[in-house]
């Protein structure tokens, strides 16, 4: 007794876009008119700052970060309510006092510093201790000092090849020396002090060209905090820690979001508030989070170097563009999940499907508008969708039953009338209505609506029939047009047995031998099937296009034929 009910409770309750499907409209939203003004505003500024403030540009700078970060707020705070226009009337960049750009500032920053922090002590140890690292890091100071290093290594082996000539040199001196047999006294002194002159020369000037230590060329290659090298020397556990730890962002941002509490923000208990509210969607907001934050940290790195008149406003308009992308989503998150996280919304998610949607209410501009422009002219058509609108299906019905009084067979106002009681979830008046349906769409030859109605009702009751075999031609050429040759096939099975006299008789036969043909691929029999039609139905409209079938078949049947 509770399945009919159950059924009317769920198709009364619309199941809104999860949030990864919300991302193109979450992508687009800030290139809307009002928002991309103000990202423009914005990006003109940014110049200003840069060229013509002077020391002041810093300030106005931060004050230009700070507004792109509330406008971001404002329309997470709008989209967590339903409000899917991104703006509304009443929305002011200017007016009150916002501390929430700050305090996410802040938390991003503590993020940030610790993980600066927490690297820079694995890194160190790390070089201390690991030979892998510290080959590494010499082969980064070879790679980045290599033509250095080639001018050093060809002056060092030059002053070594000075030094041994010298040396040898010295030697041969002091060989003819002592065969001479010198006297011993001043005159020898200053002769051993005149050779020694050379080599002690040569051993300072070696020494000063000699080339750094293994021990110099770690330290000197010590990558900087956040610099590329720095990130691929860190160990995997460093990764999975930062990990863990960026979970607490998306639920950090939500609460100073909808709480403005910035301590509240950094408790870890927060992630399993919001993953027991979401489920699995809060890790697509988390990891799209961090791509967003990846994709702006890797564009500010190719901006390095360049002047800051262009560099500044090309960041600004990036990075306010993603935050409000990733806002938007935030938003929207806490929309889909606003009941089980006790969150308060303006518009439900009955009230965005009437309105048409996100969509729609992104181009009208407000969800009001978009449910005005929803309302239909025609007061047959207004009256039906007021009675929807509260939930009055039953009314409904007997104001569709009401209108069909001047015909039957209207086939809209039964295709109405059958998706009403669909709606309703009531199986035996579902198919009480079924006959007439079908006779309805038959006569009105909507072959698709019939075969599709058709397929319903005998989801029901799989002994439904089409009534007398009316509208039997038009489905079969419904199913046989999107490929269906099998519901083609049961539907013409047995035709011209049980009513062979049916004025659909000729283009059942003239089906039945294209199936025959097409997807049997009996040519001859579906030939013979044609002959018969042309035969005992001379002058029915069916005839030309049989003749043109049969011409077809006849020439692949001759030998040699394709």
């Amino acid at each position: 007794m509770s399945h009919p009910s159950m059924a009317r409770v769920a198709a009364a309750s619309p199941q809104p876009a999860t949030v990864w499907q919300m991302l193109p409209f979450c992508l687009r939203l800030p290139l809307r008119f009002g928002p991309l003004v103000f990202l423009g505003s914005l990006a003109l500024a940014a110049v200003l700052a840069s060229l013509v403030l002077g020391a002041f540009g810093l300030v106005f700078k931060g004050i230009l970060i700070f507004l792109g970060l509330r406008y971001g707020f404002n329309m997470l705070e709008l989209l967590s309510r339903g409000r899917f226009e991104g703006e509304s009337p009443n929305f002011s960049v200017w007016g009150g006092s916002d501390r929430r750009p700050g305090k996410l500032a802040l938390v991003l920053t503590l993020f940030i510093v610790l993980g600066g922090l927490l690297g820079n002590l694995v890194l160190d140890r790390r070089i201390a201790n690991d030979t892998k690292t510290q080959d590494a890091l010499v082969r980064i100071y070879e790679a980045q000092n290599a033509e250095s290093l080639q001018v050093l290594r060809r002056e060092h082996e030059a002053l070594a090849a000075a030094r041994a000539a010298a040396v040898a040199e010295r030697e041969r001196q002091r060989a003819r020396q002592l065969a001479a047999a010198p006297a011993e006294g001043e005159d020898g002194a200053e002769g051993e002090s005149a050779v020694e002159l050379g080599p002690a020369d040569l051993e300072s000037e070696f020494t000063a060209h000699a080339l750094p230590s293994r021990e110099e060329m770690v330290q000197a290659a010590r990558p900087q905090t956040f610099a590329a090298a720095w990130f691929s020397l860190l160990p995997a556990w460093y990764w999975l820690v930062a990990a863990l730890t960026s979970l607490l962002l998306p639920a950090a941002a939500l609460v100073i979001a909808t709480e403005d509490a910035f301590f509240q923000s950094l408790n870890p208990l927060n992630v399993a508030r919001f993953v027991g509210a979401m489920g699995a969607e809060y890790f697509t907001l988390w990891g799209l989070f961090l791509l967003i934050a990846g994709v702006r940290h890797a564009v500010l790195v190719m901006g390095t170097g360049w002047p800051t008149a262009v560099a500044f406003p090309i960041e600004l308009t990036l990075a306010t563009y993603l935050f409000w992308v990733l806002c938007a989503l935030m938003g929207y998150a806490l929309y889909r999940h606003h009941e089980a996280l006790g969150h308060e919304v303006e518009f439900d998610f009955e009230t965005q499907q009437r309105a048409g949607g996100v969509e729609a209410i992104a181009r009208a501009g407000s969800t009001e508008r978009a449910l005005r422009a929803q309302q239909p002219t025609d007061p047959f058509e207004r009256r039906v969708h007021e009675l929807l609108a509260d939930g009055k299906i039953d009314a409904a019905i007997d104001v569709v039953r009401d209108e069909m009084r001047y015909d039957r067979l209207d086939a809209p106002l039964n295709l109405r009338l059958h998706a009403l009681l669909q709606r309703q979830g009531q199986r035996e008046a579902i198919l009480a209505h079924g006959p007439q349906l079908l006779r309805a769409l038959a006569r009105a030859e909507r072959g698709k609506d019939l075969l599709a109605a058709l397929q319903d009702l005998r989801k029901l009751d799989p002994s439904v029939e089409l009534p007398d075999g009316v509208g039997t031609a038009a489905a079969a050429e419904a199913a046989l047009a999107k490929g269906d040759a099998s519901s083609a096939t049961q539907l013409l099975k047995g035709f011209d047995k049980r009513w062979p006299q049916h004025p659909e008789a000729p283009r059942v036969y003239f089906l039945g031998a294209r199936l025959m043909s097409e997807h049997g691929r009996d040519h001859d029999r579906a030939a013979r099937l044609l002959q018969g039609l042309l035969a005992r139905f001379p002058e029915h409209a069916v005839v030309a296009e049989a003749q043109q079938y049969l011409q077809v078949l006849e020439r692949m049947r001759k030998p040699g034929a394709a």
